[in-house]
């Protein structure tokens, strides 16, 4: 089972793809996530009509959504939640994060944020313990969610279908 700040030997050497995001009616988030599974060396290689480029390639491995090994996060209530394009992201010695692809906040400059877009004076009424920032680091996408309840974490079944319809480029594509 994953968990935010842990080291999450399960999910291996690659970040997992976002399947979807979904927003309740009362401040509720959830996203479903695949970890990622290997393709065979050299398959689904589209090497855009440049042989050096297909060259290149013909030794990678290509990466899917696994279908088996899905699971749904939900924040029951969150205070802020952004999603980001991973390739346009970058490392910032300034944060203190725990974990590998869910990762855990201690210090982040998303949290510095929230003190501009969020009346604290009012949330801290509501959320008397506070709140955390965490992230999910995803193929393409960076997930931050700043909530004051700790998420429910759960695995589920996808069909190859849903997993696949909703990740561009997956081996059904």
């Amino acid at each position: 089972m994953i968990e935010f700040g842990s080291k999450n030997e399960e999910v291996g050497r690659s970040a997992p793809f976002l399947i979807s995001t979904e927003e309740g009616e009362e401040n509720e988030i959830k996203f479903v996530v695949a970890l990622a599974a290997e393709g065979e060396k050299g398959t689904n290689i589209d090497d855009m009509g440049i042989p050096k480029l297909g060259a290149l390639l013909k030794d990678s491995v290509p990466l899917y959504p696994s279908e088996k090994v899905v699971y749904e996060i939900l924040f029951d209530e969150y205070l802020i939640h952004q999603t980001r394009n991973e390739s346009l992201t970058r490392w910032d010695d300034y944060e203190i994060r725990q974990g590998k692809y869910f990762i855990l906040f201690e210090k982040s400059r998303f949290l510095d944020y929230m003190d501009i877009v969020v009346e604290r004076v009012i949330a801290k009424a509501y959320w008397k313990k506070g709140w955390k920032h965490y992230g999910i680091y995803c193929q393409n996408h960076i997930i931050d969610i700043i909530s004051p309840s700790i998420p429910a974490i759960r695995k589920v079944h996808l069909t190859a279908d849903r997993v696949c319809k909703n990740v561009k480029g997956s081996a059904e594509d």
